[in-house]
């Protein structure tokens, strides 16, 4: 991607106030493995000082963006920042590829800052030859509010929204779980010993063993998915819960009349109001609105997305070429006090070059 162009959109988003930023391509690993989604800590390079501290190549700039914005002031102070640059994932492209996006913090005014964002999202690829992309959006507080209305233990519902996330299946809610037999008599001694104790034992376990982290989860990140998976196996939920779910995750039509078949299926909540309140604010500002298209199973693959998730794609379809959405609890995820507004996107280069070949 030529230089000029990449500085044409930089000079873009300056324009429209996000001040342009450069975070160092070396990172603290920790971050990233605490709030990334699994596809992406799997994809990691990761390394050690010389104290033996875990560090990486940057996977994304959203975490580092976040964590200067963290050490400029107040978490929830407005500012918004804009980046181009390489991040590094196993597969991608021989493992290098440019990024280029923008990051907004702090914005009270929900709609109008998400409608700023996708529009400069547009507005970019547009200038590296996409002008009329295919826009799939999602809603995770959606999803949210769909997986909270099925009578479960907590546990399983996060299971399954993370199965949602990452693009699983909802096997776990069919039946009583059988699929751990070999570990029967782990699982009872977990439930006979309860969550509190079963997390110390299990992370006990672990310290002894010199174990601390597999696959880039932490001993009490595995130690709750032990407990997760010891509740999950004596939950059953009802098959008319598990229809409404299924079908909730099957909704897939032109953005605009999604809303009716939303509400036939999750009723009135805030959640439904906010996505009517979206389209509308879309509408109103002159996105394409009638070339966006709903799709409850929309989703970035990564944990710290709470709210919009939207993608561009070619018009014929395939993998995205960027995305982003609202992610307002990072922000906390990273040691602010309190959550804060948070919302951007990032396009990736080298899929536009693809396109343009």
């Amino acid at each position: 991607m030529s230089s000029p162009l990449l500085k044409t959109l930089i000079d873009r988003f300056e324009a429209a106030g996000f001040a342009r930023v450069d975070v160092p391509i070396l990172q603290p690993a920790e971050p990233f493995l605490d709030v990334m989604g699994e596809d992406l800590r799997q994809r990691m390079f990761l390394t050690l000082d010389a104290e033996g501290r875990e560090l990486c190549l940057r996977p994304d700039f959203t975490i580092p963006t976040a964590l200067l914005h963290l050490a400029g002031g107040e978490a929830g102070r407005a500012a918004s920042y804009s980046y181009a640059g390489p991040v590094f994932r196993h597969g991608a492209n021989g493992g290098e590829v440019t990024q280029v996006g923008v990051e907004s913090f702090g914005r009270s005014d929900r709609l109008a800052a998400e409608t700023e964002v996708l529009g400069l999202a547009l507005e970019a690829a547009a200038a590296l030859g996409l002008r009329a992309p295919q826009i799939r959006l999602g809603d995770r507080a959606l999803v949210e509010a769909a997986v909270n209305a099925v009578e479960a233990p907590a546990s399983l519902r996060r299971r399954i929204k993370r199965e949602i996330a990452f693009g699983g299946t909802l096997d776990c809610l069919a039946t009583k779980a059988d699929g751990d037999a070999e570990h029967a008599g782990l699982f009872a001694a977990l439930e006979a010993a309860g969550p509190e104790a079963a997390r110390g034992v299990i992370e006990d376990v672990l310290s002894l063993a010199g174990i601390t982290a597999v696959g880039g989860r932490t001993p009490a990140e595995i130690a709750e998915r032990f407990i997760e998976r010891s509740a999950a196996r004596s939950a059953v939920v009802s098959p008319a819960q598990r229809q409404a779910l299924k079908s909730f995750l099957a909704i897939d039509a032109p953005a605009p009349q999604a809303s009716a078949r939303i509400r036939e299926l999750l009723g009135a909540s805030a959640a439904a109001d906010a996505f009517d309140q979206r389209i509308a604010a879309f509408s109103a500002a002159g996105l394409p609105v009638d070339a966006m298209r709903f799709s409850a199973g929309t989703g970035q693959g990564l944990d710290y997305y709470d709210g919009l998730v939207f993608e561009l794609a070619r018009p014929g379809g395939g993998e995205p070429l960027g995305g982003g959405g609202r992610y307002d609890g990072l922000l906390k995820a990273l040691g602010a006090k309190q959550p804060a507004p948070a919302v951007g996107f990032a396009l990736w280069l080298d899929r536009f070059e693809e396109t343009a070949r």
